[in-house]
């Protein structure tokens, strides 16, 4: 999930936690609104210290895109006790790693530890998080690097296509944003901007710390209390709307650029988190687009030898999902490529899945949920990304939410969101024809 500087690292290699009885929910909220999830687990000697800040994307417009991902950047410079190059020797040194992470909604930041450090590295993460100095020299260091990324993604025809795909669907919510800003904005952006954006969205009550690995919950509670529960609870911008109603006029568009093939990505916007047919939609996109044995793939590659590679993914967000269907084909093939998808998609509106397609389906999305908890580090993000948006209880929920859902339901979710609407998107093809 998520477009981003999606800065993630290897994981620890954390044990699987078997034995995760838990009686009472790991869920709490201080007094000043601060959302904390620890979960005691001693399988192995690790932990995963997270801290989630509901900031992103959404949450900028003109001149201040991209300041929610610099600001991500700038956290683990120092702080007015640490220095940058203390906060990384610190974690190394004990063996431990850190990152970041910023995407439409959040930003989040981890360091993954031996659990006999756990305090160094809760020290470490919640100064950083919330007292950064914000160094004039580093952050001038920063913007250059930025401006690389960008340049990088420019470079990057499916950039184009992720970009392409957000603003197609989204004509009125600021999903359409890109996260990592503009040349322009990134060029022209002072550092006070950087502070004030820490300032209106790093407060208790727009957080959530979480704590899973080999720890005592009760005085990981205690230390969270101490360093967090005395922060006053701060008055919030008001929210974005993220509910992006039907478009009048959807459409495809086309992007020529330098590329050796041709990519699509079209779909169609989904429901929201909070919305009965989530999980559904996470099946109907398992059932069509996830794998060989999917319905495009063996319709689309092994039948008519159209593409090279299909898949759809549901992409989940506190507001309007996204659902989009993605290939890489011959760019003289790519023309009608809209066309068969939504064919087939008439087909499945019509006839239905088999059986089998839809339980091939629920087992993968179970199987990666349960990959997904395998370690401490993808609990925590779990429970993070989860928390922030405001439904904790799809962690424990969402298998049980999956059981229920019906093959013969499906034809008619995909009916609700397609029928009588076109496809929007973007199709990204080489400037100049194959072969020249």
């Amino acid at each position: 999930m998520r477009p981003a500087r999606l800065a993630l690292i290897a994981l620890l290699p954390m044990a699987i936690a078997s034995a995760r009885a838990h009686a009472a929910s790991p869920l709490k909220t201080l007094p000043n609104g601060l959302r904390t999830v620890v979960v005691e687990d001693h399988a192995s000697p690790v932990v995963s210290l997270q801290i989630w800040v509901r900031c992103g994307g959404v949450n900028e417009a003109g001149p201040t895109s991209g300041v929610s991902h610099f600001l991500e950047h700038m956290i683990f410079k120092g702080t007015d006790q640490i220095s940058a190059n203390e906060i990384s020797k610190i974690v190394e040194s004990n063996g431990g790693s850190i990152n970041a992470a910023t995407g439409g909604e959040t930003t989040h930041y981890h360091i993954d530890m031996p659990s006999d450090k756990w305090e160094k590295a809760f020290e470490v993460l919640s100064q950083s998080v919330l007292k950064p100095a914000f160094p004039p020299a580093e952050f001038e260091k920063e913007r250059k690097v930025i401006l690389e990324e960008i340049k990088r993604r420019n470079d990057d025809p499916q950039s184009d296509l992720w970009d392409g795909f957000l603003e197609a669907l989204y004509t009125k919510t600021p999903y359409r944003q890109r996260v990592i800003g503009s040349v322009q904005t990134i060029t022209d952006m002072p550092r006070s901007l950087m502070v004030e954006q820490h300032r209106l969205y790093y407060v208790p009550n727009n957080m959530v710390v979480v704590v899973v690995g080999d720890v005592k919950r009760k005085a990981v509670e205690k230390k969270i209390k101490e360093v967090f529960g005395s922060l006053p609870r701060a008055a919030l911008p008001p929210a974005p709307n993220l509910i992006e109603p039907p478009a009048e006029n959807n459409d495809i568009r086309w992007v020529r650029r330098s590329a050796k093939q041709a990519y699509l990505a079209i779909g169609f916007v989904g429901p929201t988190l909070k919305d009965p047919n989530q999980v559904s939609m996470d099946v109907l996109a398992a059932t069509l687009g996830g794998g060989q044995s999917s319905r495009l793939y063996q319709t689309l590659r092994e039948e008519k030898r159209q593409v090279w590679t299909v898949s759809a993914s549901f992409i989940t967000q506190s507001g309007s999902g996204a659902f989009g269907v993605f290939a890489e084909c011959p760019p003289e093939k790519v023309r009608s490529l809209p066309n068969d998808i939504y064919f087939l998609f008439n087909d499945v509106e019509f006839n239905g899945f088999k059986p089998e397609e839809v339980a091939r389906a629920k087992a993968q999305l179970r199987s990666s949920w349960l990959f997904s908890q395998e370690t401490y580090h993808g609990q925590a993000s779990q429970w993070g990304f989860y928390t922030a948006l405001g439904a904790p209880d799809m962690v424990t929920g969402y298998l049980k939410q999956l059981d229920a859902v019906k093959g013969e339901d499906l034809a008619k979710l995909l009916s609700q969101y397609t029928v009588g609407r076109t496809l929007a998107g973007v199709i990204v093809t080489p400037a100049e024809p194959a072969g020249r």
